[in-house]
């Protein structure tokens, strides 16, 4: 038995020189940057530069420099890395970063593959990229389906484009800005923004996902800020109990009816189900008409109806 390992017999194997490799993958019609896919020492990455009618500009390049600076800052495994920043002697001043092999989540929903496990898998991932970024003093400001990517491997989401983001420390370039039908009514109208402004915009992206977020998204997408989620945990923690709560009616009749079911089925001739462990199934002092008052053979009543109704879910 030969258990080498090799390339197969069909594979060609080729030494294909990228030096100088350069494709422009994207350049947005609104937008003042391009991006341009690198080969770097057999490593693809990608060059964020200004459209060449913007460079020079002063304004524009503050712009890439503060997104530049905000990202470099920033280890996230949910976020594009930043490589370096530096002037090419075509394209100017640009930044390095990761090469994402992936799709925007707007062209995953266009797409119709868009799934609820999928769906709810996103929206966790991107609390906990928010829930990061906050807690580095960073507000997004921009974010919506096209700025996130989920990776073909894995499917992971990867937060990217930080042009419009700011942070506490930066003085320059505070300008409301964003995309006016992610944005939050604060950002439109000049108001101060926080943690809650990238909230509200998170609650147009979860209606537009699978899995129904109706409700939460209703609850982050609030005109006023205090009434929507303190802070992106909140909001991570009504997506996790989700599931329940879908099932919620159907578990308390399970459990009403168990519970009814061992009252009246708790006596001598009828004892409770062998499941209950034997030290706790039929208390000396119980008789028929009593009623159940003992802790844990209410506890048992109730992981026998939680049985029920997940083993019926999962149908």
């Amino acid at each position: 038995m030969n258990d080498d390992s090799a390339f197969f017999a069909n594979a060609r194997l080729e030494s294909t020189d990228l030096a100088g490799y350069r494709e422009l993958i994207h350049s947005s019609d609104g937008g003042w940057t391009e991006l341009y896919r690198i080969d770097r020492s057999g490593k693809f990455r990608v060059l964020k530069a200004l459209k060449a009618q913007y460079r020079g500009e002063p304004m524009y390049e503050m712009l890439l420099r503060k997104e530049f600076e905000i990202g470099y800052n920033l280890q996230h495994p949910g976020i594009c890395e930043i490589y370096g920043y530096d002037r090419n002697p075509e394209l100017g001043h640009c930044i390095e970063m990761e090469w994402i092999d992936g799709i925007t989540l707007s062209d995953l929903i266009q797409s119709g593959c868009l799934t609820s496990g999928l769906s709810r898998k996103i929206a966790l991932q991107l609390c906990d990229v928010l829930s990061y970024l906050h807690s580095k003093q960073v507000i997004h400001r921009d974010l919506k389906p096209s700025n996130i990517m989920v990776t073909h491997n894995g499917r992971n989401v990867k937060l990217i484009d930080f042009g419009l983001s700011d942070t506490d420390s930066s003085s320059i370039l505070k300008s409301p800005a964003g995309t006016a039908s992610f944005a939050a009514p604060e950002l439109t109208n000049g108001s101060a923004v926080d943690a809650r402004t990238d909230i509200y915009s998170l609650g147009k992206i979860l209606s537009l996902l699978k899995g129904g977020f109706v409700r939460i998204a209703r609850k982050c997408t609030k005109n006023n800020p205090d009434d929507r989620y303190p802070d992106i945990e909140s909001v991570k923690d009504a997506i996790r109990v989700q599931p329940w709560l879908k099932s919620a009616p159907y578990m308390l009749v399970a459990i009403a009816a168990v519970i009814v079911w061992g009252i009246m089925n708790t006596s001598d001739n009828n004892p409770i189900p062998s499941a209950i462990p034997a030290t706790i199934a039929q208390p000396a002092e119980m008789s028929t008409d009593t009623t159940i008052s003992d802790p844990s053979v209410i506890d048992e009543l109730f992981r026998q109806a939680t049985d029920m109704v997940n083993s019926g879910s999962n149908r």
